[in-house]
């Protein structure tokens, strides 16, 4: 929280009246991305030591339950609680600022008004194009695999998760790159194929690609629980 108010303050350290969308987004994007898969990467921390996973796995609960309570602390509820902590404490750092502004207040018809505007969640949220939806969900799959990652391995769950994903899109792209490029072939239809999409379209397809893919991640992570409960 105190990191979140400093940070804002070094937002606005260049006096621009646009610090919400050239500092505050950047920054809350920012944050809101690497706190997300650094807090999802911690998941199941009682199946880092023997002793703790013995201890655990002697609390009456099934593995959903397990599963489910860990989903929700370390994914939903971080999605939902971040934005409104980011927002308050944000909000404050404005405030604060413009108190040490006092000469750069202008008044207009007797209504004060101070150079730094107040955090403004309408370029995040705009649910007519389907961002907020996009952006969930988005959030939900990318945090899934922090999360997959913390329930398939046991020691350094975060940077094997890192790394894993890492070689995947490396190779993904090296083979798109090898079929397109060096063996040059030319498909007309996939230059224009964005040509026939709409918008809404696009983002639908997005958010559908999601939601299958976050399925199949959180699948994979309970039934490496289960596994890990067997064992």
């Amino acid at each position: 929280m105190t990191f979140i108010f400093l940070a804002s303050l070094i937002a606005m350290a260049d006096n621009s009246s646009n610090w919400n969308r050239d500092g505050w987004i950047p920054l809350f994007l920012g944050i809101y991305f690497i706190a997300g898969i650094i807090y999802a990467g911690v998941s199941f921390a009682p199946f880092r030591n023997k002793e703790k996973t013995i201890m655990s796995l002697m609390m009456p609960v099934t593995p959903f339950e397990r599963f489910l309570y860990e989903f929700l602390e370390k994914v939903i509820v971080y999605i939902i609680l971040l934005p409104i902590v980011f927002y308050l404490f944000s909000s404050f750092a404005v405030v604060f600022r413009n108190i040490f502004e006092p000469d750069q207040m202008v008044t207009v018809n007797g209504i004060n008004s101070f150079p730094f505007k107040p955090v403004s969640l309408s370029t995040l949220i705009n649910t007519s194009d389907g961002f907020f939806a996009a952006f969930f969900s988005f959030s939900v799959f990318l945090f899934s695999l922090s999360f997959a990652g913390a329930a398939t391995f046991r020691k350094y769950p975060l940077i094997k998760t890192v790394v894993f994903v890492g070689v995947v899109l490396a190779l993904t792209a090296g083979y798109f790159v090898l079929i397109f490029e060096k063996l040059q072939l030319q498909h007309p239809w996939l230059e224009s194929i964005g040509d026939h999409w709409s918008k809404e379209q696009g983002v639908a397809l997005m958010v559908s690609l999601a939601v299958v893919a976050s399925m199949i991640t959180l699948a994979f992570a309970y039934f490496k629980l289960k596994e890990k409960e067997v064992s």
